[in-house]
């Protein structure tokens, strides 16, 4: 694990060869489309690797709430006996944490996991085609981020971010969506010196109607 995160931590941005107008439009509706819209509950289970060779499972609840733009979740063990809670909205504020959950840099880390999987980003978009042949989307996100999302051919689909150095922070890939747009199956890598591996198996998504106003 240590080699595989060495080596992504040595990726560098890719260069991007902007696309035509019409192309353009057709290509930022592709990549707007991995992201859920409306109010969703999606329970995952999650194989957590982390640095170190310690390896864990858990079942994982996000509830994404477009009214309020809130985003709540829990991880909980198999049996369900629930292990942190978070909600944010806009500032993180943690309903329960236990054992190795209660470290107060944890919470935020979820949050930036959660937005970088499920909520597209802010901010200026260029759509394109990269040096690898791939076509999606580069978003110069908040904090001076970049996020770059890339169509498979399988009909699959990944996404890395960069710092404002440029440096790579998460990469993620993901099985080609099904009909409500959810793969079932994501792997998402958090480099660095507290690097991890999260492999994300999809066991419902749920719509949310939210209440008329």
């Amino acid at each position: 694990m240590i080699a595989a995160l060495l080596l992504a931590a040595c990726a560098s941005m890719q260069a991007m060869q902007p696309l035509d107008a019409d192309r353009e439009t057709v290509c930022a509706g592709n990549c707007r489309s991995h992201f859920p819209e409306g109010g969703w509950q999606m329970v995952h289970t999650i194989s957590a690797n982390i640095q170190g060779g310690r390896q864990a499972t858990f079942t994982g609840v996000v509830i994404l709430s477009p009214e309020d733009d809130s985003i709540r979740c829990a991880v909980m063990t198999l049996e369900g006996f629930v292990l942190f809670e978070a909600v944010d909205y806009g500032r993180v504020t943690v309903k329960r944490a236990f054992g190795p959950f209660d470290d107060e840099n944890f919470a935020k880390g979820v949050m930036d996991d959660i937005r970088f999987l499920f909520v597209e980003p802010e901010g200026e978009t260029t759509c394109g085609i990269f040096e690898d042949g791939s076509r999606g989307c580069r978003y110069r996100a908040e904090r001076n981020r970049t996020v770059d999302l890339m169509e498979g051919p399988d009909g699959g689909w990944r996404m890395r971010q960069y710092d404002s150095r440029g440096y790579p922070m998460r990469t993620m890939t993901a099985d080609a969506p099904n009909a409500d747009g959810f793969s079932r199956k994501i792997v998402l890598q958090a480099l660095g010196s507290h690097g991890y591996r999260l492999t994300m198996t999809l066991v419902e998504a749920v719509s949310i109607q939210e209440p008329p106003g």
